[in-house]
């Protein structure tokens, strides 16, 4: 039966299946008196919760509810428990190099030994994520720990509003805050982090997976070739005047042929930055969401990029390639700059070259601007919330216990579990802060650092925890990398990037056929006026006509009011 997707070995785990597929079968309204019964609020379905938590109203009369100040239950670990807990989720590439079920590796064993529940772990097939959740939301039995991003609104129509509505997942609200001390407190301390991690009307929805500071989220950006700079006596590049000189000097002295490149999903956006039109991406100006290549600006930075392209100062093949590409140009010295990773593309490209060429460096450069001296309003800067949190499924038969095995993570206990891993194998104390041993930084197996990291912690990718920055710092073996998330975070940009938005179930349908469209217009015209094989003078006002038929105004709408509704949260 291609619907049958947990294999139990014991009769009592066959049985407890049954019995949540005969429970799924209630309705909804049903599920929430039988919740009642066991916890007063949990799972109830978006109906009005008890009167444990503070409420408020939105603009349009809609009930919400917060957490309270009231103390959660305290929590003692290992709990005494003989229920065996499901989990679901995606195995990430770092764990199945090595293994096929996250209940193999260290850390999937220590979860359960420290919290003393037994976790059964089940991952769809390598790419059939999407239709295996599928499956599982029309099967209706649904695991008792739900990896998914369900922040996301296109992973489930309508987003985690209905997917609790219809039973999918539960309400988190009253749970949090009667029987998770851990995540309510994390949650109190960062109140940003907190709007995120709730829907539109109030309610919380997951065990999130979060970065602890803004600086993790500039993993990604403009680098050059400092052994180039020094050689030529030239200083790293600030302005968009400045880039253009530094990358003649490449073409010309040292005889590139691409100074700069960028990995392919960048599509020149970097450059954007600078006019604040980021490529396909709505900012945040003045309050109010702007479709970044329809201002008035993006036009500049075409003009701007087509005259660098004529001139033979970017990347002829830059659109078309791929990383490992744009790993090799700039390796082999036909590129002297490009944007990228701190790992995958500063660190794998410095330690590649470097085999050939010791004097090879790779140094971050801030986000370009206009002004000398000017800090960048606009970057790519993701938001602290990111994918892989965790759902309590609605059929579980205890969530009590599911929310105390996840609210671990959010202790210190938990947390350096999911950073660090095993005190004394993976990592030692070094005056009071967590440091790697050899078995991560020279694994004995010969393993990249990604890979030992994934049998011993999920912080190099992500789980119901908050991702330490110590990772983070530790990952990255060049100082060049480690300094290159300070350098990309010394900007304006939080104020203009958009937080996690929520559109209704009609919204999101609307706008994810609009948008679709429209982005895909901006990525053809864009290269075509960039290779001036579309002219701009007489081209862009057509192009930004053809985007108003398109709806551009529409979903602008649409984004504005999930803006305005989170806002309100």
């Amino acid at each position: 039966n291609n619907m049958l997707f947990y294999t139990h070995q014991k009769q009592k785990e066959k049985e407890a299946v049954k019995m949540r597929k005969i429970t799924r079968k209630f309705t909804a309204m049903s599920m929430a008196v039988m919740m009642a019964v066991s916890f007063a609020g949990c799972g109830n379905r978006g109906q009005e919760q008890g009167s444990g938590s503070d409420s408020g109203e939105t603009a349009n009369g809609d009930t919400i509810t917060s957490l309270t100040d009231n103390p959660a239950e305290e929590t003692s670990y290992p709990l005494d428990s003989d229920e065996t807990l499901v989990f679901w989720g995606a195995l990430n590439a770092n764990v199945s190099a090595n293994f096929s079920n996250l209940g193999d590796t260290e850390i999937g064993k220590q979860w359960q030994e420290q919290t003393g529940v037994t976790i059964e772990f089940e991952h769809p097939p390598v790419g059939q994520e999407t239709e295996q959740f599928n499956l599982l939301i029309a099967d209706g039995n649904y695991p008792d720990l739900w990896q998914q991003s369900w922040n996301n609104p296109n992973i489930y129509p309508g987003g985690p509003e209905k997917a609790i509505e219809d039973g999918v997942i539960l309400d988190l609200t009253e749970i949090i805050d009667k029987y998770c001390p851990n995540l309510k407190a994390y949650l109190k301390a960062n109140p940003e982090v907190d709007k995120q991690v709730k829907t539109d009307s109030g309610k919380y929805y997951i065990f999130p997976c979060i970065k602890e500071n803004d600086e993790m989220c500039s993993v990604c950006g403009p680098m050059i070739r400092a052994d180039w700079l020094e050689e030529l006596g030239l200083e790293v590049p600030e302005t968009i005047d400045e880039w253009h000189d530094v990358l003649l000097a490449f073409k010309e002295k040292k005889g590139a042929t691409a100074p700069l490149t960028w990995y392919w999903p960048d599509k020149g956006r970097t450059f954007t930055y600078a006019w604040g039109t980021p490529q396909n991406t709505f900012v945040i100006d003045d309050g109010k969401c702007v479709y970044g290549p329809a201002k008035p600006e993006y036009k500049d930075f075409l003009t701007t990029m087509n005259e660098w392209y004529e001139e033979g100062l970017l990347d002829p093949d830059l659109f078309a390639g791929g990383d490992a590409l744009t790993n090799t140009k700039i390796t082999n010295g036909r590129s002297g700059a490009t944007v990228s990773w701190a790992g995958g593309g500063m660190q794998t490209a410095t330690t590649l070259a470097q085999e050939e060429d010791p004097d090879f460096r790779l140094v971050a450069t801030k986000w370009p601007v206009l002004e000398k001296g000017a800090t960048a309003e606009y970057a790519n800067l993701s938001n602290r919330l990111t994918d892989g949190s965790v759902a309590i499924g609605g059929t579980c038969k205890d969530p009590i216990l599911a929310a105390k095995v996840l609210d671990y993570g959010y202790s210190e206990a938990g947390n350096k579990m999911f950073n660090y891993g095993v005190e004394g194998v993976s990592y030692t104390e070094d005056s009071g802060e967590p440091v790697y041993t050899d078995e991560i930084l020279n694994n004995p197996d010969g393993w990249p650092i990604s890979q030992a990291m994934g049998k011993y912690i999920m912080a190099c990718y992500n789980g119901p925890f908050v991702q330490d920055w110590g990772y983070q710092t530790q990952y990255f073996q060049l100082p060049e990398a480690r300094e290159a998330m300070s350098i990309w975070g010394e900007t304006n940009a939080r104020e203009h990037t958009i937080p996690v938005l929520l559109p209704t179930e009609e919204e999101s349908s609307e706008y994810a056929s609009i948008i679709n469209d429209i982005n895909t217009y901006v990525d053809e015209m864009s290269a075509k006026f960039i290779m001036g094989t579309e002219d701009i003078e007489s081209g862009f006002d057509t192009y930004i006509d053809t985007l108003n038929q398109m709806g551009l105004e529409r979903v602008t709408e649409i984004q504005n009011a999930a803006l305005e509704r989170y806002e309100n949260r």
